[in-house]
């Protein structure tokens, strides 16, 4: 039965000196977090594949830091989820807690990592349009001429056409930086299971300011686990555009738009993800139109 299986070959460095030497003599190393999306994938262990090498971040301490002031946080990417939720909920925005807390119950938020629910291989999870929506940047460690090289860079950069996150070769994200905001809207809404039925699985993130009838500075980005993130300055400017309440015309106006965006970025969008985004987007538009009517200008009407 365990014919031809084998056990992988496990790095353990303990500062980025040894991180790089390693990466450098196994440059197709498996960066290893917390390990809930590796451990939780068929055949995940033991291994069929020969000469597997991982390399495990735990033991490196610079990486579980954590740090604050009074613009942004400051996030090593072994920090945890749960320990986002512990060290900062009363100050980061309830868009990122709200996703944290929809992610599971605590085992899996206890060993989750923010690094690890960025860079995950092989799908998208819900953070990546979270953080891009708050502007988030990250620190990318990176090989280039045999040497370890850093670069602060916005999450958006990160992302190409398809809407995948992509780091460069022997990339590692250490650092992930979320200022702070005070966009009086925030919404985080996921339906189906990233985990089980990623093909049917739907979550956006979305932030703003509701001043009077208008948007500043809104923000919005779709995840669709399989395919990757729908995230578009011009998006963002068709929700600038837009006067609250919206009536039925104008809201079909904006599905129109936004669903002519996401066919064109992700040709395999499933019907039941139709669906969901649509019942998503509605529950956005009516929050904000209840929002509009509800403020000052509209009450002696």
């Amino acid at each position: 039965m365990y014919e031809g299986l084998s056990s992988p070959n496990i790095h353990t460095p303990k500062n980025m000196q040894e991180y790089s030497s390693i990466i450098l003599h196994y440059p197709s190393s498996s960066l290893w977090a917390g390990g809930t999306y590796i451990m939780s994938r068929p055949d995940a262990y033991p291994s069929n594949k020969l000469n597997q090498e991982i390399i495990y971040l735990g033991g490196m301490e610079e990486l579980h830091r954590f740090q604050r002031n009074d613009r942004f946080a400051e996030f090593g990417s072994m920090v945890t989820l749960d320990e986002i939720i512990s060290t900062g909920k009363t100050v980061l925005p309830k868009v990122l807690i709200d996703n944290i807390e929809n992610i599971g119950s605590r085992l899996i938020t206890r060993r989750a990592t923010i690094g690890g629910a960025l860079a995950t291989s092989g799908m998208t999870t819900t953070f990546p349009g979270t953080l891009i929506v708050l502007d988030a940047n990250v620190e990318v460690k990176f090989i280039k001429k045999k040497r370890l090289h850093s670069r602060w860079m916005q999450l958006t950069r990160l992302l190409d056409r398809n809407g995948h996150l992509v780091l460069p070769p022997q990339g590692m994200i250490s650092r992930v930086r979320i200022a702070f905001t005070d966009k009086n809207y925030q919404k985080f809404s996921s339906i189906g299971s990233f985990m089980t039925k990623a093909e049917d699985a739907v979550s956006v993130a979305f932030a703003t300011t509701l001043n009077q009838d208008v948007l500043m500075n809104p923000t919005i980005a779709f995840t669709y686990p399989k395919l990757g993130i729908l995230y578009s300055r011009d998006v963002d400017n068709v929700f600038s555009s837009l006067r609250f309440p919206l009536d039925d015309k104008e809201y079909r106006s904006l599905e129109m738009i936004l669903f002519t965006f996401i066919d064109s970025t992700f040709q395999e969008i499933s019907e039941l993800q139709r669906v969901r985004t649509q019942g998503i987007l509605r529950g956005i538009v009516d929050d904000l139109n209840e929002k509009a009517l509800t403020m000052p200008q509209y009450e002696e009407g």
